[in-house]
């Protein structure tokens, strides 16, 4: 991952996430940092193009051909149909944007290939699970750093599921009977954090520099204590004011590089909003280890990926940016 094939300087920065890890809010606050270049998942987006917009994706899968069918029931929707006109429309005037088809895995590659005149870092926000199986897909690069996000997964796991519930038009299903696990077939929401574990000592062994743990409840707690401690292991110049930032997502559309609909129809949806939204960290509701909802029960089914993943989220967290 670490070579001199690129004529550029910059150096790329790669954070990693698991769903509901803060990652969006962090991208935000990057994106204001002096000499940025930022993309919003790329290799997600490649990701989806293998998955959820694949007609041929687990066909006659009753779980992913139900997934279908409330997807273009919601294509069909006035507002979706609103929203898509002004995706073509944003396409024709925005050079920061790409039409989601138009992504490979083996396009981005070539892409954080390319020298970046003018920018000293290129952020790239993205899942771990998209990556994982797609090493030999990261960019051959002379500079690369690499920031792994965690966070309890009693926490994570709730507000995943709350966000899938809606997101997915699952809310015609109680709270008791949906089950997160069986309902996502595009992503492994019961191996998460074996990914991230997984991608973490992957970087441990292949690159020059140490990957970074950051748990996102350290952040958001004290961001004034911990991103100047992230900018100092990563080499950006830190400046007071980057804790605060421009609330709305004007700044996305216009700053952020990537896919059309990530950018332009996920921010608007509650899988993204808050973060959209947000001008600066905000502190946990909740204290530290429990569900990010009180509202809402840990069911069956998040018990047992709960259970499952706590081994895997306590080595991380023994090794996290302090």
């Amino acid at each position: 991952m670490n070579s001199a094939n690129s004529s550029s300087d910059a150096t790329v920065v790669f954070i990693w996430s698991i769903p509901r890890t803060c990652s969006t809010a962090l991208l935000k606050c990057l994106t204001f940092v002096d000499d940025v270049d930022a993309w919003m998942e790329p290799y997600q987006s490649a990701h989806f193009n293998d998955t959820w917009y694949n007609p041929e994706f687990r066909k006659g899968d009753p779980v992913a051909e139900r997934m279908r069918a409330d997807l273009a029931k919601n294509e069909g929707s006035e507002s979706m149909k609103a929203l898509r006109r002004e995706i073509q429309e944003k396409l024709k005037i925005l050079p920061n944007l790409i039409a989601q088809k138009d992504i490979s895995y083996q396009w981005i590659k070539k892409q954080l290939e390319l020298p970046i005149q003018g920018k000293s870092f290129v952020i790239v926000k993205d899942h771990s699970s998209a990556i994982v199986d797609h090493f030999h897909d990261l960019p051959d690069v002379p500079n690369c750093r690499h920031v792994l996000l965690i966070r309890h997964p009693r926490e994570l796991y709730v507000s995943y599921k709350a966000m899938i519930w809606k997101r997915l038009g699952l809310d015609n299903l109680s709270w008791e009977s949906c089950d997160v696990v069986d309902n996502v077939p595009f992503m492994p929401v019961k191996d998460l954090y074996q990914i991230q574990n997984r991608l973490w000592k992957h970087l441990e062994k292949s690159s020059e520099d140490k990957p970074i743990l950051l748990d996102t409840f350290d952040l958001c707690s004290k961001p004034e204590i911990i991103l100047p401690k992230l900018f100092e292991k990563l080499g950006i110049p830190y400046k007071e004011s980057y804790l605060e930032w421009e609330a709305g997502d004007a700044v996305l559309e216009s700053k952020l590089k990537g896919s059309a609909e990530m950018i332009l129809l996920e921010t608007k949806t509650n899988v993204m909003e808050r973060a959209v939204r947000s001008s600066q960290f905000e502190p946990p509701k909740q204290p530290w280890g429990t569900a990010a909802r009180s509202d809402l029960e840990i069911t069956p089914e998040l018990e047992e990926i709960i259970d499952a993943a706590m081994p895997y989220y306590e080595e991380m967290f023994a090794s996290r940016l302090l």
